[in-house]
């Protein structure tokens, strides 16, 4: 009969071995991505994260020091450039004469004006911007009063590493290529830009608590999902800014995969899931993925 000393170490030692078997099932949102000529790390990325999202999961971090050359959506080192700066200020800009209230319905300037003003920002700061750029900070406004930090996005997070220790890192797309598409996309539909902005706005806390859940979670089918929902209203910048992009890097990333040089791609968690997302589309191109 075991005596009470042996029964505690028994229970202690299964107690391990379930906390251990949990942890090997915990999954984060990456992928490795393999070929028959080499490999590459796919990570879904949120741009802006909290303090608290630090450290990393162990196989992010081991997956970036296995690799030799980071792969970012844009050159960081581009993107925050004077030059880049500039050029994102004179598109973001209304041509001459044009001010945000013109650009917008009474109604949807009405309900800005008022988010903007709950936000402790002047609209008349924004007169001479385009919607989609009074929109977007908005939003960034409205995170970071939420303890989100750009600076601690895992794009700069990396960048950062990568700069320090001297890694080589390239850009799937410019940063012109990027503001030209946002750009395009709100030409027409300043308006419903804006509108659904705001609408998005209202929706966040809870939406956005259930979206870093799923990402730390590495949850695709919940990410897909709430990726899906927010794009209900706008299929065509669905189609646009996340399809097309897609297809467009799994070329890149499919050549990448069967390169002796191993990549660690981070791109944002919206472009994984889904019928037209990067993970069906290199496994149609014959890659293998394993979730790590």
């Amino acid at each position: 009969m075991p005596t009470k000393r042996t029964f505690i170490k028994s229970f202690f030692l299964v107690l391990s071995i379930l906390l251990l078997s949990s942890m090997a099932q915990a999954k984060s949102c990456l992928w490795k991505v393999s070929t028959k000529g080499g490999t590459l790390y796919l990570q879904g990325s949120v741009h802006v994260l909290r303090p608290e999202n630090y450290p990393l999961a162990p196989a992010i971090e081991a997956a970036y020091a296995a690799s030799k050359t980071l792969v970012l959506e844009v050159d960081m080192t581009e993107m925050t450039s004077p030059k880049t700066q500039q050029m994102i200020l004179a598109k973001a800009m209304l041509p001459e004469g044009q001010s945000l209230e013109q650009a917008l319905s009474p109604e949807v300037y009405a309900e800005a004006t008022a988010t903007f003003t709950k936000a402790g920002l002047p609209i008349a700061a924004m007169q001479r911007f385009k919607p989609w750029f009074a929109a977007m900070t908005l939003t960034l406004v409205r995170m970071q009063s939420m303890g989100f930090d750009s600076s601690l996005g895992l794009d700069t997070y990396f960048h950062n590493k990568a700069t320090a220790e001297g890694k080589q890192e390239i850009g799937l797309e410019s940063v012109e290529f990027q503001i030209n598409l946002i750009d395009s996309l709100a030409e027409g539909n300043q308006n419903e830009f804006m509108k659904k902005t705001l609408k998005d706005l209202e929706l966040m806390d809870g939406q956005l608590d259930e979206l870093m859940t799923a990402w730390q979670k590495g949850n695709i089918e919940k990410l897909g999902k709430l990726i899906n929902e927010s794009f209900e209203e706008c299929p065509g910048l669905y189609g646009s800014f996340i399809a097309a992009r897609n297809k467009n890097w799994a070329e890149k990333l499919h050549a990448m995969a069967q390169s002796t040089n191993t990549h660690m791609v981070v791109v944002g968690a919206g472009h994984l899931p889904g019928d037209k997302g990067l993970l069906k589309l290199l496994k149609e191109k014959g890659c293998t993925l394993v979730q790590l």
